[in-house]
């Protein structure tokens, strides 16, 4: 099954304007000010995690390490899981002296300069690949569903519109305390999105491939070789490293710092 790269930009567009019109409706103020300050919606923010990672990234971390690709997600939620003694220290320090990037946070306390630069350049070289994969994500999945060879076009455009979101409802104020609940918000519903996407591969993987639980559970049985080899890599394979990798991940990587820490709206919602 194929669709026309005019399909796709329809959709696409379609989506794009959705989102702007999430975050433009919630900057002025016509969705109730009580559910963009909900902790839900808090907590559907940080879905930003779950970037294209999750989708492309983490198949090839269960190829390669089996069961060890859990830790993508163990880790985070450990971090978040120790937000009363870990993060909501760090909230009360980022919200009372203005910390808005973790380079300015080392800046702080190391009292040096250079240690915001150093922490500046070190994040960019971390952040550069997952901005790659998440360009390459997008233009690889509509080449594949239009079978056409627009990956440069597509990738361009999404970067074009990527650019163009970021600066009508992210960077247009330059206080730090000002909060933008249109991005908190539209990230938020795209997190609902997501889970509503992944809900459904998952229910057509469980009917559609394996004709239902007991379909599955009978293929596990028949292929216990298959099921050994994703229990190996947790024995033999680095998987507490990548726990310990992505535990730190929900703190050092820029957008979940920004996310978690600088657009903070209630700091109730950090642990509760």
């Amino acid at each position: 099954m194929s669709f026309s790269l005019t399909q796709m930009l329809m959709v696409s567009a379609a989506y794009l304007l959705v989102l702007f019109g999430v975050a433009w409706v919630s900057e002025h103020g016509l969705i109730p000010r009580w559910i963009i300050r909900h902790p839900l919606t808090y907590t559907l923010s940080l879905g930003v995690y779950a970037s294209a990672w999750a989708f492309y990234g983490t198949v090839g971390l269960a190829y390669q390490y089996g069961y060890g690709f859990l830790s993508s997600y163990l880790g985070v939620s450990g971090a978040f899981l120790l937000a009363p003694v870990l993060l909501y220290p760090i909230l009360r320090i980022t919200r009372t002296y203005q910390l808005s990037s973790l380079a300015d946070l080392f800046a702080f306390r190391f009292r040096s300069t250079w240690a915001g630069a150093l922490t500046t350049v070190f994040m960019l070289i971390g952040v550069l690949p997952l901005l790659a994969l998440q360009i390459q994500a997008v233009a690889d999945s509509i080449g594949i569903l239009t079978r056409e060879p627009v990956q440069d076009r597509v990738a361009v455009a999404f970067c074009a519109l990527i650019t163009l979101f970021t600066i009508f409802f992210g960077s247009r104020h330059i206080a730090t305390r000002e909060k933008h609940e249109g991005l908190v918000f539209a990230i938020a519903f795209e997190s609902l999105i997501k889970l509503i996407a992944l809900g459904g591969v998952g229910l057509y993987a469980l009917y559609g491939v394996f004709d239902g639980p007991q379909q599955l559970e009978l293929w596990l049985l028949q292929n216990q070789t298959a099921l050994a080899s994703l229990h190996t890599p947790l024995q033999e394979g680095p998987w507490r490293t990548l726990l310990l990798v992505f535990f730190a991940s929900a703190i050092v990587m820029p957008h979940m710092y920004h996310m978690t820490f600088t657009e903070n709206l209630n700091p109730r919602s950090l642990v509760s």
